[in-house]
């Protein structure tokens, strides 16, 4: 048993996280989850605020248990998050304030406001991503624009994983993959977009050395290994910090002419690039150009995913209709077709709050015949997604030129049969579903490549293809969606 490699993982989401022990051996990975949690949030004086503290009390939790299970030693540790949200420190490393979350509505309006003092188009010009209220940018023109800005007393912003692989091994560094959601970083140079950085009037001290994915930081440090039994000499990786990075490394894809899906409160589509892809027409369909693996680019799309059904969920749930996702799934299944569909990504649907009623709004406000009925409303979002996977779909075959064949489709997401096989027939093309733990696999298969134990990428993904089994949907009938294309297209260009 000396040759186990043996990896601990935290992946976490925007509902919960989860600690996850790799072990691979003969050229298999096996997981083992240890702990499993919420990740903290919650709203003070009117803003929505992530509670980091408790998060990171959990991921204690998390390396305690992974010890008892499993012995002190690792071969590596390391953290994958969502994109975009971000902590202020001090030059002690102190935090100020508890850290906004990105459904918070304090960006609003800000970036439309932020384009009358750098123009959109040169934004995209020198970061090649999508524009989203979101985005770290106009959070923190948001924090500039408040009666005590923070910025003007922090030393650091350290993205949410870097964060916690800091508190682990006191090392504070931007990883490419989450530093390119920022929309403030260069994706050619890999590094922070400094014209645009001054360009917004902030300091360059802000800004952390950037590195590449799976990069070495240092050791867990001792007062943590002695309160969780852990060995000190464990080595803290910045493996692939932002989710979706994490995901697309390990899609078992050995073939050309993919597109990958990212399937969870966000949908993210794309292809894996050599370099970025900016131009005039990437700009008008507000495509994104973020840091990968290896070297590579994520150019893809953001799509609202099943955000939506989670609301609905909650909403539901609130009035004693309590079910879970996958009977949500078979009423919605139980119903034909709805010849009804909103826009998932209209901003109507970015914060939390009552789902059901605001898809019921968008479809009176644009005249079509609804129902209001648990399975009716469940169907018509899941039709949503697959008619914008659809759409989203084909701009990528046409923006780069390239014909693809299938669609590697990995997270949580997945586990929703029904949808995998809409976005078969929306597509016409086939989907290959698996494995569903994606983002914490790619997160513990780079860090066997940062410790030498897998050769780069294509190792990784063997790895994958070896160890996981994936299920094939096929297209079937096809004619729904391309009768009714035309319809849901409008309803997105209104």
């Amino acid at each position: 048993m000396n040759d186990v490699k043996r990896y601990l993982a935290f992946d976490l989401g925007a509902e919960s996280g989860r600690g996850m022990v790799g072990e691979l051996h003969g050229g298999r990975l096996s997981l083992h989850e240890v702990h499993r949690f919420p990740t903290h949030h919650g709203r003070l004086n009117r803003r929505l605020l992530w509670d980091v503290l408790a998060i990171f009390e959990e991921i204690k939790t998390g390396l305690r248990e992974a010890a008892r299970c499993f012995g002190s030693r690792f071969d590596g540790l390391s953290i994958d998050t969502w994109g975009v949200d971000y902590v202020l420190l001090d030059a002690d490393g102190r935090l100020l304030g508890y850290p906004h979350h990105y459904r918070d509505s304090r960006t609003d309006g800000v970036m439309e406001a932020t384009w009358a003092m750098v123009p959109r188009a040169a934004i995209y010009r020198q970061t090649g991503i999508q524009f989203m209220p979101i985005n770290t940018l106009y959070q923190l023109r948001a924090e500039q624009q408040q009666s005590l800005d923070l910025i003007t007393v922090a030393d650091k912003m350290l993205l949410m994983p870097d964060y916690l692989l800091y508190l682990l091994c006191g090392v504070q560094r931007a990883e490419v993959s989450i530093a390119s959601t920022t929309q403030l970083a260069d994706p050619h140079r890999r590094d922070w977009a400094w014209d645009l950085i001054d360009q917004l009037g902030l300091p360059h001290s802000l800004f952390p050395e950037v590195i590449e994915p799976g990069t070495l930081l240092g050791a867990l440090l001792p007062d943590l290994a002695e309160e969780t039994g852990l060995d000190a000499t464990i080595p803290v990786i910045a493996g692939a910090g932002h989710d979706t990075a994490a995901a697309v490394a390990a899609v078992p894809a050995l073939e050309d002419n993919w597109a990958y899906l990212s399937s969870g409160s966000w949908s993210l589509m794309g292809v894996e690039r050599d370099e970025p892809l900016i131009n005039d027409e990437t700009l008008a369909g507000n495509f994104t150009n973020e840091g990968g693996v290896d070297g590579t680019v994520r150019f893809l799309k953001n799509i609202a995913g099943l955000w939506l059904v989670q609301e609905c969920r909650r909403a539901w749930a609130a009035q004693g209709l309590d079910f879970d996702y996958a009977e949500l799934a078979t009423l919605a299944a139980e119903h034909p077709p709805t010849h009804a569909w909103v826009d998932p990504d209209d901003a109507r649907f970015l914060q939390p709050g009552n789902m059901p009623g605001r898809v019921l709004a968008f479809l009176q406000e644009t005249g079509q015949a609804y129902q209001d009925e648990v399975g009716w409303i469940a169907r018509c979002v899941l039709e949503s997604l697959a008619f914008k996977y659809r759409y989203v779909f084909k701009q990528l075959e046409t923006l780069t030129g390239r014909r693809l064949d299938r669609l590697h489709a990995v997270g949580g997401g997945i586990q929703n049969t029904v949808l995998c096989q809409m976005t078969a027939d929306a597509l016409g093309k086939k989907v290959v579903a698996g494995p569903v733990e994606g983002t914490v696999i790619g997160n513990l298969g780079m860090q066997a490549v940062a410790t030498g134990h897998l050769d780069g990428l294509h190792a990784l993904r063997q790895v994958v293809a070896e160890s996981f089994e994936v299920q094939t949907y096929e297209p079937g009938d096809t004619s729904y969606w391309e009768e009714n294309e035309a319809a849901f297209l409008a309803l997105v260009a209104s």
